[in-house]
């Protein structure tokens, strides 16, 4: 498992006879009241938003990548 920040992505390596196979979990959520999933805190600026933003896309790059190599190994 590779743990991130919000993220953890789950890796299955490939053999033989089977391909290799991979999942991404959430990790860090907040539970509304009426059940939302919420993935960053409440941001009460812009700048809040757009460096939750930011962090969030940067962790899905890296799974992008990590992701892409292990494809690439199998």
């Amino acid at each position: 498992m590779h743990v991130f920040g919000a993220f953890e992505l789950d890796i299955q390596p490939g053999t033989p006879d089977n391909p290799a196979s991979l999942r991404v979990a959430l990790l860090r959520y907040t539970r509304g009241e009426d059940g939302r999933l919420f993935i960053t805190p409440e941001c009460s600026s812009f700048e809040e938003v757009e460096g939750q933003l930011n962090s969030l896309q940067d962790e899905l790059d890296e799974i992008r990548e990590r992701a892409r190599r292990a494809f690439q190994v199998a």
